[in-house]
C-alpha cells in the first residue's frame, strides 16, 4: 500500500477554559501528564507510526512556546519526521490558518494535511490511516460516530426550540484530513466572508469541497474537563510551582550573566 505524502496540524493553542474551573491560568491541559505521558505528546506520538508524514506543526499560545517544548518530552530530539513550533491565533481558525501558512513557506511537497486536537490522546495510528484512505476518496474526510443522544436546540435562556432528528445525526472526531494545497485556499477565502468556523470540515464544504466520513473511534474521546485526567488538580499545583521556580532560577542567571558582563567591561577599560 502507497500511502500519501501529509502534514500533519496539531492544535494546542487553545485556552482551556473549560478544563481550567479553578482559573489556574496559564496551565494547559495538553501540558499536563497521563499514564507517564503528556496529553500533547500521546496526541502526536502515533502520526509518528503512519508512513509518508513530511512534518508535524504544533500551534501554541503567545508565550507558551517554551513550555509547549518541554510538553513534547524527547519527540524534538527524533529526526525522522521534523516537528515545527508555530504560534496560534485567538481561536483554532486562526491558529490553523498560521500553521497552514507555516507550511506554505516551508515549499514541502505534501498532498494532504491532517489537523488535530492536541487534546485527543487517545488516537491511533489505524484511525490516522483509515481517515486519511478516505481522503484520498473524497479530498476531505473526518472519523464519525453515530449521535447516541436525543438532540435538542435551546435558546439563550436554556429552554428547547427545536428538536433534530438524529437519523443523519454524527458526531466527528479529529483527525481531519484534506486535500493540499485545497485547505489552504479555503482557509484564505474563509478570512473574507466573517463567518465563525467551529471546525475545518466547515471551512472546506463551504469552500465547495466535498468531506467523506469513516468510522470513528469511541476510545478517541477529547480531554475536556478536569476531571478527564486523574490527578489533574495535583498537577496543576506541581506544574505551577516548577514553574515559578524555572522563572526565578532564569532571571537569577540573567542576573549573574548581567554581573559577570559587568565585569568584564570593567577589565576591559
Amino acid at each position: 500500500m502507497s500511502f500519501p505524502s501529509h502534514a500533519v496540524i496539531v492544535t494546542a493553542a487553545g485556552s482551556s477554559e473549560r478544563f481550567n474551573t479553578n482559573n489556574q491560568l496559564g496551565v494547559k491541559k495538553e501540558y499536563l501528564s497521563i499514564d507517564g505521558h503528556t496529553i500533547l505528546y500521546r496526541a502526536i506520538a502515533p502520526f509518528l507510526e503512519v508512513p509518508g508524514c513530511q512534518a508535524i506543526l504544533v500551534t501554541h499560545p503567545e508565550g507558551l512556546a517554551d513550555q509547549c517544548a518541554v510538553a513534547l518530552e524527547d519527540l524534538l530530539k527524533q529526526n525522522m519526521i521534523p516537528i515545527i513550533l508555530v504560534e496560534g491565533g485567538n481561536n483554532r481558525q486562526e491558529s490553523v490558518f498560521n500553521a497552514l501558512k507555516m507550511l506554505v513557506s516551508m515549499n514541502m511537497p505534501v498532498d494532504y494535511v491532517a489537523i488535530h486536537d492536541g487534546a485527543r490522546c487517545f488516537v491511533t495510528p489505524d484511525l490516522v490511516i483509515k481517515t486519511l484512505a478516505t481522503a484520498t476518496v473524497f479530498k476531505g474526510a473526518v472519523p464519525a460516530l453515530p449521535a447516541t443522544d436525543a438532540l435538542k436546540v435551546i435558546d439563550n435562556n436554556g429552554v428547547i426550540t427545536h428538536h433534530i432528528d438524529r437519523t443523519h445525526a454524527v458526531g466527528v472526531q479529529t483527525p481531519q484530513i484534506f486535500k493540499y494545497p485545497e485547505i489552504w485556499e479555503a482557509h484564505q477565502a474563509a478570512l473574507d466572508n466573517g463567518t465563525p468556523y467551529v471546525d475545518d470540515t466547515e471551512i472546506f464544504t463551504d469552500y465547495g469541497q466535498a468531506v467523506g466520513i469513516c468510522e470513528g473511534d469511541r476510545e478517541n474521546r477529547k480531554i475536556t474537563y478536569i476531571e478527564d485526567v486523574p490527578d489533574a488538580e495535583q498537577q496543576i499545583v506541581r506544574y505551577l510551582e516548577n514553574l515559578e521556580q524555572g522563572k526565578r532560577s532564569a532571571k537569577a542567571a540573567q542576573a549573574l550573566q548581567h554581573a559577570m558582563d559587568d565585569v568584564k567591561r570593567e577589565q576591559q577599560t
